[in-house]
């Protein structure tokens, strides 16, 4: 099995385990939770959507770096691609990872497929970009 092969079914496995995680938990009363966008709802997503596996983030370091560090996202985002904001370039990297596969990430093997497309809501969409680029 390639590298890339491997790569690519550790990240799918660490993302589905991230799911399962998030799926399992005993449902809370119905009580309004954070706001859509809210940093401290991101924060606890990067985690269980499987994120902090494989990329460092804001507060997170993953046990193996396979994936672009994203701990500073609001230096380098709205610089990827001309005319579009960090929290665009963000949002989209998330929904389609290989719409655009940046210069940067050439270190890390390339447009090698590994990054799995994940299964957020808008309003986790949302959050998420808020954790990255501080929105």
């Amino acid at each position: 099995m390639t590298r890339q092969a491997v790569v690519a079914a550790v990240v799918a496995l660490l993302a589905a385990g991230g799911a399962i995680v998030g799926s399992g938990r005993a449902s809370a009363p119905d009580v309004a939770g954070p706001a859509a966008g809210d940093p401290l709802d991101g924060a606890a997503l990067f985690r269980t959507k499987g994120c902090a596996s494989c990329h460092p983030g804001p507060d997170t370091t993953p046990a193996v770096s396979i994936g672009p560090d994203l701990s500073d996202a609001t230096s380098w985002a709205d610089d990827r691609r001309p005319g579009m904001s960090a929290e665009d370039y963000v949002a989209e990297s998330v929904r389609a990872p290989g719409a655009f596969i940046s210069p940067a990430f050439r270190p890390y093997g390339g447009p090698t497929g590994a990054m799995p497309v994940l299964d957020v809501s808008d309003d986790e969409l949302d959050a998420l970009v808020a954790y990255l680029v501080g929105e």
